[in-house]
């Protein structure tokens, strides 16, 4: 089954872009806010199916671990082209990038206990890096 596209006019008529927006702001990251911008219907049966069986194990995941969190996790993508450039870093944005490699890493783990009942999500996850030395000398410097 091919993919169909679906005009603007067309989302337009279904106020998809209010439901693009509504998702927007459920979102809680600066990133799945972006990704949010770009989302399209799909009409691709394997592709929707991918996609439904990666939300189910993530409320599986949500429902298994009830002290999972991302809460900590910011976007500091511009605080590293910053430092690459040579800028400093203030004390605030060395404990933020810190505190989401820890939480980056410490999702990597949880997802990797529960993989045989996560495949999906773990075939994600795994890709995570662990920088576990960045981690110790951030603190370090802290």
């Amino acid at each position: 089954m091919g993919e169909i596209g679906m005009d603007d006019k067309s989302l337009e008529m279904l106020e998809f872009p209010r439901i693009r927006q509504m998702i927007a702001e459920l979102t809680s990251f600066s990133t799945s806010h972006e990704l949010a911008d770009f989302i399209r219907p799909l009409s691709n049966y394997e592709q929707v199916s991918l996609l439904l069986r990666r939300s189910a194990e993530a409320r599986h995941l949500l429902g298994e671990e009830s002290g999972f969190s991302v809460g900590f996790v910011k976007d500091f993508r511009d605080s590293a082209r910053m430092a690459a450039l040579g800028s400093v870093l203030e004390p605030q944005t060395l404990l933020e990038i810190h505190d989401t490699l820890a939480s980056m890493r410490e999702l990597r783990v949880s997802i990797a206990r529960m993989s045989a009942e996560l495949p999906l999500l773990w075939g994600i996850a795994k890709e995570i890096v662990e920088l576990q030395q960045i981690e110790k000398d951030i603190a370090d410097c802290l």
